[in-house]
């Protein structure tokens, strides 16, 4: 009985999850804004890293080579980045931020703090600690298990 109520609220606990999730990335997102969450992840990757390929992303987001290109080519068609041929291999196609989207990025910035002041401002710092204090308790118990599980898969092969 004890397992059936555990795998229960589990259950409900990766429900509240997803629905808070999305709850939360469409708050924070501009709402006259052209580019999903996934797109603004993506121009901060960009950000941060400056000029990458098309591997580059596939491998950092986890996505086929495929998924980049259309991926890459919206935000193209947006003015968002740019896309260039390596000097040294014109093979190579080079990916970076266009002014337009730096530009962009900043407005998103701007707007996200904004909200997330607003949201911050309808909890105490109390509820704020815990609330931070258990998001890193599961952060931590789900990057343990994902090294376990690295490891079971290497030692299966």
């Amino acid at each position: 009985m004890i397992r059936d109520q555990k795998m229960k609220l589990m259950e409900e606990t990766d429900d509240l999850f997803r629905r808070v999730w999305k709850r939360y990335q469409s708050f924070l997102m501009l709402t006259s804004s052209e580019i999903s969450v996934h797109q603004m992840i993506f121009l901060k990757f960009l950000e941060h890293k400056g000029t990458c390929t098309p591997s580059d992303i596939a491998q950092k987001f986890g996505i086929t080579l495929g998924a980049v290109t259309g991926f890459v080519d919206r935000l193209y068609k947006l003015g968002l980045i740019r896309r260039t041929r390596s000097e040294e291999d014109r093979r190579v196609v080079l990916i970076e931020l266009a002014p337009q989207g730096k530009e962009t990025l900043v407005i998103l910035e701007k707007e996200r703090k904004k909200k997330f002041g607003c949201l911050l401002h309808k909890f105490d710092g109390l509820y704020l600690t815990d609330l931070n204090k258990s998001l890193e308790q599961l952060n931590k118990v789900l990057a343990e298990l994902e090294t376990e599980l690295e490891t079971e898969l290497k030692t299966e092969l």
